[in-house]
C-alpha cells in the first residue's frame, strides 16, 4: 500500500529516524526502511513534490495511523511557544525537522530496557533480534513484528542472552511476565498525573526514572516528560549555568521550557551529543511564589 502526505512544517527523516527514539529503522540508498506494528515500511528520503511517501507491506494500519505516527498534523515550531529563547541557540532551529514519533508503548518500554548501557547500534540489534526470534513474521516481508508480552513471557533467559541482551535479559523477561499477568492500561497512563504514571512504570523490573520518562515521551505521547541522561544533564546544566544539580532540580528547571519540553529535550539531546554549543539562557524575573520555586535552581547558581 502506498500513501502520500502533505507535511506541516519541516521534516528531516534522517534526524527523526536516527536520533535514538526508535530502533527498527535502517537507512538504505535514498530511503529509510523500518517496522511499525505489523507492517514493514519504506520511506523515500525525497518524496514526490516535497510530500512524505510511505510504502507499507503487511498489515497496513491506514493513512490516519501513519499521519499520527509521524505527527504530520503538527508543525514542530509550536513547541517553541513556551521557550522562544531557544531559537537563539546556535544550530537549534534547523533541528525542528526532527519529529517526535508516536510509538507503541510496550515496544518502547522493551526497547529502552534493552538500551541500558548500550549505544544505538547495540540497542537496534537487540530489538531486531527479539522480534526475529519471538515475533510473528510480517506477510510479504522477511522481518517480524515486535512480540507482545505474552510471547516474551514464555522465553528463557538464556535465549535472550544469546540475542546479545546480557544483563538486560532477566529484566526484560521479568517485565514481560509481569505485564502478561498484570497488564498496564496504557490509556490511563496517558491521562494520569505525570508522577503517578512514572511511578507505575518504575514498579516494573529494570525501569528507573530515565526509562520511565522515555516510555512516557516516546510511547505515550507525554510531552510533559523530560528524560534525563548524561547528555541532557550536561545540556540543562550548561543552559542553567550550573556545575552540579539533582534530578529534582533539573526537572524543576525544565519547567521553563513549557508544555512541549519533552520534544525540546530530544533536540537538546541531539545538539549536545553532537557537540553543539549551549550558552546559558537568561534568567527570568519571578512573578510569583510558584515562579520562584521553578527558578530555584537558577538562583543558586
Amino acid at each position: 500500500m502506498r500513501h502520500s502526505f502533505d507535511v506541516r512544517g519541516p521534516l528531516d527523516l534522517d534526524l527523526t529516524l536516527s536520533c535514538g527514539q526508535a530502533f527498527r529503522w535502517t537507512q538504505e540508498e535514498g530511503a529509510w526502511r523500518g517496522v511499525v506494528g505489523r507492517a514493514e515500511v519504506l520511506v523515500p528520503r525525497d518524496g514526490a513534490d516535497g510530500r512524505l511517501v510511505i510504502q507499507a507491506t503487511g498489515d497496513d494500519p491506514g493513512a490516519r495511523a501513519w499521519s499520527n505516527y509521524f505527527r504530520l498534523e503538527e508543525d514542530p515550531v509550536i513547541h517553541l511557544e513556551g521557550a522562544s529563547e531557544l531559537r537563539a541557540l546556535p544550530g537549534f532551529e534547523p533541528l525542528l525537522g526532527l519529529r517526535l514519533l508516536r510509538q507503541d508503548a510496550w515496544e518502547t518500554l522493551a526497547s529502552f530496557i534493552c538500551s541500558a548501557a548500550a549505544n544505538i547500534l547495540k540497542i537496534s540489534r537487540c530489538v531486531e533480534g527479539v522480534a526475529s526470534r519471538f515475533g510473528e513474521t510480517i506477510p510479504g516481508s522477511a522481518r517480524s513484528a515486535f512480540p507482545p508480552p505474552a510471547a516474551l513471557a514464555r522465553a528463557r533467559e538464556s535465549e535472550l542472552r544469546a540475542l546479545g541482551l546480557g544483563f538486560r535479559a532477566p529484566l526484560l523477561l521479568a517485565t514481560a511476565r509481569r505485564l502478561d499477568e498484570e497488564p498496564l492500561v496504557w490509556s490511563e497512563l496517558r491521562r494520569a498525573p505525570i508522577a503517578e504514571a512514572r511511578a507505575a512504570l518504575q514498579s516494573l523490573p529494570g525501569v528507573g526514572a530515565k526509562i520511565a520518562d522515555c516510555v512516557l515521551l516516546f510511547g505515550l505521547d507525554r510531552l510533559d516528560a523530560y528524560p534525563v541522561d548524561r547528555w541532557i544533564r550536561r545540556a540543562t546544566m550548561e543552559m542553567a549555568g550550573r556545575r552540579k544539580a539533582s534530578d529534582r532540580e533539573l526537572d524543576e528547571w525544565a519547567l521553563r521550557l513549557g508544555p512541549g519540553r519533552g520534544y525540546l529535550q530530544q533536540l537538546l539531546f541531539h545538539l549536545r551529543r553532537t557537540g553543539g554549543p549551549l550558552p546559558r539562557l537568561a534568567a527570568r524575573t519571578p512573578a510569583s511564589s510558584a515562579a520562584r520555586t521553578r527558578t530555584k535552581m537558577r538562583s543558586r547558581a
